[in-house]
């Protein structure tokens, strides 16, 4: 069959009876064919050139991949795709042919071929079970609506593909394409996973393992593969130990009869050979690739060649992922101790600070310090006080709670990092940690003490730089305070908070501050300013700004209830802060918020208190503010809404604040009375839900 394209038509979009003809043309390639990979290679022959040059491509589904069987018309040929991969990847997931005109205009397109307009990936589905798919990518756009017309393509591929995926046959050429896309991979895991699948492709095996010798010299298993059925068991960890010991030192592959090697653990099994690869670098072994069979007897010298490749490309992948992964871990570990290191623990700290904010959980960090280290250096000398510092670290281990994590700062101060973890239960971890240390350093020879300073987010700090500096400042008291103690940082700050007298006005803090007179001048200019207005929307602008700027605020936020939600409706802030954008939350989530609503009185939340509740906590830390003050918004009697007022600075908002807020939000209400506002539509907004 001849091209169809050429120079001057490669851009014209292709017929709909031209793809409807080379598609019937692809499911007749079965006529006359002698095998499943003949079949397959005709039919991918067709699509290629009666399309256009089009890249054609054929994959079956095993192991969680799809592996290609064929292809035509790709210079870098994809292999081993995953099943969240591009539009093949929908297909396959959906089980669905995706047809897609203009890949543009789809976000899944992943290119591969130069100058792809359009894809259609037709999945092979046998007894509702994906068997494979068959993908086309053109340069010239394909006509809309020929879903219909792949249905004979599909019927005519089940059966071969079925085969091709039954005989887990592996050619050099397909080969070559799953070393290109090993050699990309930085995981041993993934390597392994794949090594042992393509392992039972180059060879007539049920089951296939591959396993690392760990410090020790014993194998670990790291992937394997099964036929499934009532096919052969993986081997166990013995019998591959013993037959590890029958390995030649300078065997490149070896098959084993089972009935004749000396392996007790194979006596009276199934398995009738079983081939074992070793995995080396640089001369020296450092893993197996294993595969057995009930029915094998032997394999040609071309399957030999195949597996004895897979194994050196693997070997070489594996090696340098492990000395990628050796390299990271020396980066964030500490040499002395094994624990990680500064560098380390940051990092995770990090991470684990981003899911406690996305997952709206505590966090906390504990801060340790030997009491008179130093003395230890000056006594007994710095090998000594060496000696001390890997003990604590492997008391640290085995002291550090499920979940946690342990670090060397330096010197002699370490961290543990306890997600999930409150202030309360931090502060029991910390107490369980040092006494854990404490006995185990007196077995061990050193009666040595040590102190704690703890903090926890959200109440100590915003970020991993603030809860450290947090936690250092709660140390730094406890050494000062007598030493062999662990003290929280929220008892650094009850002890320094001050009250303002009771019936004494506080100084407000902020440059420019006004006193009370003040104050109610521009409260009463803020209310004639709400009533000139004619909008709810007016209204409610007027009201933030006012608040803001009367009180001292950094931002006001003023939300609407709307049944068992309330919705941000209308914000205003100072120093370029933002406040996040319009997001609605269930009432009964926050307590304070719903007494407020209930009671319809205000409330003052901050980082000050003692009894700060935990879910108001959250919103402070998300907003990274540290006091607010909360005003319920009457209308008719009832509470239409919330006016939330937000400062940075950790102090509280103080009793005039509080009175001024009241009076401005009192005459924003009558003002939406006048205005009818308790009726209107409500708004769609994204559901902030606090997991507690």
């Amino acid at each position: 069959m001849g091209n169809l394209a050429h120079a001057g038509s490669r851009r014209e979009p292709i017929e709909a009876a031209t793809l409807e003809r080379v598609l019937a043309e692809a499911a007749g390639a079965a006529a006359g064919a002698d095998d499943a990979a003949t079949v397959i290679g005709r039919a991918l022959d067709i699509l290629h050139e009666g399309l256009g040059e089009a890249g054609a491509s054929a994959f079956v589904l095993e192991h969680g991949r799809l592996w290609s069987v064929g292809v035509r018309g790709y210079s870098a040929p994809p292999f081993g795709l995953t099943l969240d991969e591009g539009i093949v990847g929908r297909a396959a997931r959906t089980c669905s042919v995706q047809m897609i005109v203009d890949v543009k205009s789809d976000p899944d397109f992943v290119p591969v071929l130069g100058d792809t307009v359009s894809e259609l990936a037709v999945p092979i589905v046998i007894d509702g079970g994906l068997v494979g798919i068959v993908n086309i990518e053109t340069r010239r756009r394909l006509p809309a609506g020929c879903d219909s017309d792949v249905a004979s393509l599909a019927a005519a591929l089940a059966a071969p593909l079925v085969e091709l995926r039954a005989s887990r046959n592996i050619g050099l050429s397909a080969l070559a394409r799953l070393f290109v896309y090993m050699s990309s991979l930085r995981d041993p895991g993934a390597i392994a996973e794949i090594a042992v699948g393509a392992l039972a492709r180059a060879l007539p095996l049920e089951t296939s393992q591959l396993l690392l010798l760990d410090e020790s010299g014993d194998l670990v298993e790291t992937a394997t593969w099964s036929s499934g059925g009532d096919g052969v068991e993986p081997l166990s960890g013995d019998v591959l130990q013993d037959l590890r010991g029958l390995l030649e030192e300078s065997a490149v592959i070896e098959l084993l009869d089972a009935g004749k090697v000396q392996v007790p653990g194979l006596a009276g099994s199934r398995v009738r050979s079983v081939v074992i690869v070793p995995l080396r670098a640089s001369g020296e072994e450092f893993g197996l690739l294993v595969g057995a069979s009930r029915f094998a007897t032997g394999f040609d010298h071309g399957q030999g060649e195949l597996a004895a490749l897979l194994a050196a490309h693997t070997a070489a992948s594996l090696d340098a992922a492990l000395a990628l992964g050796r390299e990271r871990r020396s980066a964030h570990t500490d040499s002395l101790t094994g624990l990680l290191n500064r560098r380390g623990i940051e990092e995770r700290l990090e991470l684990a600070l981003a899911e406690t904010q996305d997952d709206r959980q505590p966090l906390s960090v504990v801060v340790l310090d030997c009491d008179d280290f130093k003395d230890v250096n000056d006594r007994a000398g710095h090998e000594v006080g060496d000696a001390l510092l890997r003990e604590i670290g492997i008391l640290l281990e085995t002291a550090c709670p499920p979940g946690g994590s342990a670090a060397r700062l330096g010197g002699d101060e370490f961290l543990v990092l306890l997600p999930g973890a409150d202030s309360d239960a931090a502060l029991a971890a910390a107490e369980r940690v040092r006494e854990t240390l404490d006995v185990g350093l007196d077995l061990a020879g050193f009666p040595v003490r040590l102190s704690a300073g703890i903090s926890t987010y959200p109440y100590d700090g915003a970020s991993a730089r603030q809860l450290l500096r947090a936690a250092d400042q709660a140390l730094y008291r406890a050494k000062t305070t007598g030493k062999d103690r662990a003290i929280g940082f929220r008892e650094l700050v009850r002890s320094a908070r001050v009250e303002a007298p009771t019936g004494v006005p506080s100084e407000r803090d902020r440059p420019g501050r006004r006193q009370a007179d003040s104050a109610v001048v521009d409260a009463i200019a803020a209310s004639e300013a709400m009533w000139a207005v004619t909008t709810v929307e007016a209204v409610l602008e007027r009201l933030c700004k006012s608040v803001t700027f009367v009180v001292g605020a950094t931002g006001t936020l003023v939300s609407r209830v709307e049944g068992p939600r309330l919705a941000d409706m209308v914000r205003h802030s100072i120093r370029d802060i933002d406040l996040g954008e319009d997001t609605a939350y269930l009432i009964s989530d926050f307590p304070v918020t719903q007494e407020v609503l209930e009671a319809m009185s205000p409330r003052s939340i901050s980082f000050l208190d003692d009894d700060l509740d935990r879910a108001e906590a959250f919103v402070l830390r998300e907003l990274r503010m540290n006091c607010a003050l909360l005003v319920p918004l009457v209308v008719h009697g009832r509470a239409w809404g919330l006016v939330e007022a937000y400062d940075m600075r950790m102090r509280r908002f103080a009793r005039e604040d509080e009175a001024v807020a009241r009076f401005l939000v009192s005459q924003a209400g009558r003002r939406l009375e006048s205005l009818g506002a308790a009726t209107g539509g409500k708004r769609r907004l994204p559901l902030f839900r606090l997991p507690l």
